[in-house]
């Protein structure tokens, strides 16, 4: 398993549990959350002009990885999103 920091934007925060419902079908794990709260948009989107934000810790094999995103790119259940992977080796 590989650690990933997922940062999104969300429309509405009661999407919150259906995406964490999402990441466990794929076999990921929410490790920790990081709520930056409701944020106003440089420019629209999808005509809003403010989103939730959120950071997420998640540990998911890397092979499901690309079938994770597809879901979120097919379902739209979060507006915007990054996927990193956080290298291990680096001590904080």
């Amino acid at each position: 398993m590989n650690r990933y920091e997922f940062t999104f934007i969300l429309d509405d925060t009661k999407v919150l549990k259906t995406l964490e419902q999402v990441l466990e079908s794929f076999d990921g794990k929410k490790v920790e959350e990081n709520a930056w709260g409701k944020r106003t948009f440089a420019y629209p989107i999808n005509k809003l002009t403010a989103g939730e934000y959120f950071t997420w810790q998640i540990d998911m094999p890397s092979e499901k990885l690309n079938d994770f995103k597809l879901k979120l790119n097919y379902d739209q259940i979060v507006m915007r999103y990054l996927i990193m992977t956080i290298d291990q080796r680096v001590k904080k």
